[in-house]
């Protein structure tokens, strides 16, 4: 069994505090059974699992296992087009609105009152975005964000044991409720926000294309050439290596000045690149053939940082 197939039969939702607690029993067991031993890394509400020590590993690979709330309709990113991103973003804000504004203008019809319409609209519009962070779970999470703990679990697996110093992982709490789990630990782990170098793997199972954003500070490392080095030696998916400063990819390399972000995308004709189906019920893909080329890069990019 895949360490996709194992994940998502036997924790495909991880939402609920119960939900994560089981799933971090689940996962230090795991890591145990490959050689490694995962601790947890508790800061307010978030609780990130941790395998190796991020301040001396030369590189440390990321993902969130928190899974989000369902949405009627998807999180549509487009990661080279800002236009058609803020578009959307901006009509599902609308759509909120448009929701308020019936309300109110309901609840005035029937009570003729000012007051109380803009009471509905506001209780209307708040309660919309609240279900879009923390209404009810999604049941399908396989690309968002189950592909990159899988991908993370499958190099845990295959790196070679004289290698596992040059490495740390993490799997960080709470990215669907603004990144949190991240923010958390970056904040106490200054040296490491600062000064190390992070891949965060975050949707890397639904498309061919497989993109690293990575900011102008990160490029400048003498160990990024190593990186594109590797990726560029596997074959079977389409490797773009891109600039941060003209995409936008909202995750948790973020909260790190040497942060990079890997995601996989697909592709039409006008729109461009797009990830699609994440927060909704159709998110259900994750090509092994995904894990495999990044598992196998980023472990041979591993293997060329002593060079």
């Amino acid at each position: 069994m895949s360490m996709i197939e194992n994940l998502v039969q036997n924790h495909p939702i991880r939402k609920t505090k119960a939900q994560k607690e089981s799933f971090r029993a689940w996962f230090t067991e795991q890591a145990a059974a490959m050689g490694y031993t995962a601790s947890v890394e508790s800061k307010g509400s978030n609780n990130n699992i941790v395998v190796g020590d991020p301040e001396t590993a030369k590189v440390t690979f990321t993902a969130h296992y928190d899974t989000p709330a369902v949405m009627p309709v998807p999180n549509f990113i487009t990661p080279k087009n800002l236009l058609a991103y803020i578009v959307y973003q901006i009509g599902i804000v609308l759509v909120f609105l448009l929701m308020g504004g019936v309300a109110a203008a309901v609840i005035n019809s029937l009570v003729q009152s000012d007051d109380a319409a803009r009471l509905a609209f506001l209780v209307v519009y708040f309660a919309a975005l609240y279900l879009l962070m923390f209404g009810p779970a999604n049941k399908n999470n396989v690309n968002d964000n189950t592909s990159g703990v899988a991908a993370v679990m499958e190099m845990m697996n295959r790196l070679p044991e004289e290698e596992r110093s040059k490495a740390a992982f993490i799997l960080f709490d709470n990215e669907e409720k603004g990144m949190q789990g991240s923010s958390a630990y970056a904040r106490v782990h200054k040296n490491v926000k600062k000064n190390k170098l992070i891949i965060n793997l975050d949707c890397v199972g639904d498309g061919e294309y497989i993109f690293f954003f990575a900011n102008k500070k990160t490029r400048a490392l003498s160990v990024y050439p190593l990186l594109e080095q590797a990726m560029t030696a596997q074959e079977g998916r389409t490797l773009i290596m891109d600039r941060l400063e003209r995409c936008i990819y909202p995750s948790d390399q973020s909260s790190f000045k040497q942060g990079v972000a890997v995601c996989a995308c697909n592709k039409m004709k006008v729109l461009g690149y797009y990830i699609n189906k994440i927060h909704t019920v159709r998110d259900t893909v994750c090509d092994q053939k995904n894990m495999d080329f990044l598992a196998n890069g980023l472990i041979r990019f591993v293997s060329l940082l002593d060079n």
